[in-house]
């Protein structure tokens, strides 16, 4: 079984490796990132993130690109946004990531890494399974989560 993150982060703010892992340092946030997608305007980067948390890489599965050219993954989250009466949506402006997590470590890293791109980047977090998302409370609560998986 696997479960699905996304992150809706606006276009002209996505960040470089180096910046998200500032922003993790910052943070106290137990994740290195070794390899972070570059956002590509024209097309679905299939390339995930990879870390290390806890001395073990983690490969974090997933697509990034613009709202525009993920529209059957836009359309679906706005309407489970829609369907719980969120005021948020993804905006044709935004870039968004999506990850897939299997394992324990692999949802640990991923919490801190949406976190990280909500709380520094002005992201916006969605977990479809649970509907449930937001900002910085969400990034809060994925961190709080993240650290009661720690095995």
């Amino acid at each position: 079984m696997s479960v699905d993150f996304y992150v809706a982060v606006p276009a002209a703010n996505w960040p470089t490796a180096a910046a998200v892992r500032q922003c993790m340092t910052d943070r106290g946030f137990p994740v290195a990132i070794k390899h972070f997608p570059i956002l590509d305007s024209a097309s679905v980067v299939r390339d995930g993130v990879l870390v290390a948390i806890d001395g073990k890489d983690a490969y974090l599965e997933g697509e990034l690109a613009p709202a525009a050219l993920m529209p059957e993954e836009v359309q679906d989250v706005n309407g489970r946004l829609t369907g719980v009466s969120a005021s948020e949506r993804i905006r044709g402006t935004d870039a968004i990531m999506s990850i897939r997590i299997a394992t324990p470590n692999e949802m640990r890293a991923t919490s801190y890494v949406i976190s990280a791109l909500i709380v520094c980047f002005g992201g916006f977090g969605f977990e479809p399974q649970g509907d449930t998302y937001g900002r910085e409370d969400f990034a809060r609560v994925l961190v709080q989560d993240a650290g009661a998986l720690k095995g």
